[in-house]
């Protein structure tokens, strides 16, 4: 399912994956934003929030460079739901 998004004042859609709660795509979403409010660009962007998915649900594992922005990024998006 594809859900339309406004992303740096440009309409997108973000996917949502079939194994995928509504819960943890709000979250990801929410991830998104905050990558929004530092200017990465839109296939960034969705790219970043697909390792953040994957290692987060999947243990996936990712080179340090994606590992260092996977920790970034779930860092302030676990600070802003506490």
């Amino acid at each position: 399912m594809e859900i339309p998004i406004i992303y740096l004042n440009k309409s997108e859609k973000i996917t949502k994956f079939i194994s995928e709660s509504d819960q943890t795509f709000n979250n990801r979403i929410e991830l998104i934003r905050l990558m929004e409010k530092d200017n990465i660009l839109w296939k960034e962007a969705q790219k970043l929030s697909k390792i953040w998915y994957n290692i987060k649900l999947n243990n996936a594992k990712y080179n340090n460079e994606l590992y260092k922005k996977y920790l970034h990024y779930n860092k302030l998006l676990n600070d802003i739901k506490n």
